[in-house]
């Protein structure tokens, strides 16, 4: 693996508000942000603590995981090295001796190098949810249902906020609100193609 590819995850996890890391394909962990530190110390681990080397996957393991449940993680990420897939968002019940709300949803994203067709890293990002929201668990509020349709929704054409009365706010947050739902990240054939012209073969597995 590169410098320049350990510098872009680095760049990209400190770039992220929430609590995120990235690890070799061994499950090491190369770098973490302070978001993620701040959060084991929370958690109880000392100030002094080096995440670099850390395995992931044993510490998770140890202290988050059931089983079941670690299996579906590391075969996922797994599968993100060995280029079956470059996205994975998994929702887990959160242990009761950690700190923070019940669930947690695990992203993951693949880093890779610049210069050769390889994966190097893989960007985990951690952040704690209400609820294992499943869009079709819960129906929404009446006065939803009874609303008469707008006939044209404001969009911005720069940005893509949404307008709501005399507010622009973040589609996520618009479609969060109108459809009642937790949302996650996933990536489409489209941006595959122009973010990792490099793994064309990804494409047609992601096809099957």
């Amino acid at each position: 693996m590169s410098n320049s590819a350990l510098s872009l995850a680095t760049r990209l996890i400190n770039s992220l508000p929430g609590i995120a890391l990235a690890v070799d394909r061994h499950g090491l962990i190369a770098a973490a942000n302070e978001p993620w530190k701040s959060f084991g110390i929370a958690s109880g681990l000392s100030t002094s603590f080096e995440w670099t080397g850390t395995d992931y996957f044993e510490m998770m393991r140890e202290l988050v995981l059931p089983p079941d449940s670690m299996l579906e993680l590391t075969q996922a990420v797994h599968s993100i090295f060995l280029e079956e897939r470059l996205v994975y968002s998994g929702r887990f019940p959160k242990p009761p001796s950690l700190k923070g709300r019940k669930w947690f949803q695990i992203e993951a994203f693949a880093i890779p190098e610049e210069t050769k067709r390889s994966i190097s890293f893989v960007l985990l990002s951690h952040r704690f949810i209400s609820h294992a929201a499943d869009p079709h668990q819960d129906e929404p509020p009446a006065h939803t249902l009874n609303r008469k349709p707008h006939h044209y929704l404001p969009v911005c054409a720069s940005c893509k906020s949404i307008r709501k009365g005399s507010e622009w706010i973040p589609v996520e947050r618009f479609l969060k609100q109108e459809l009642h739902t937790e949302l996650t990240h996933d990536i489409c054939p489209e941006c595959i193609a122009q973010l990792y012209p490099q793994y064309p073969g990804a494409l047609e597995r992601l096809a099957d």
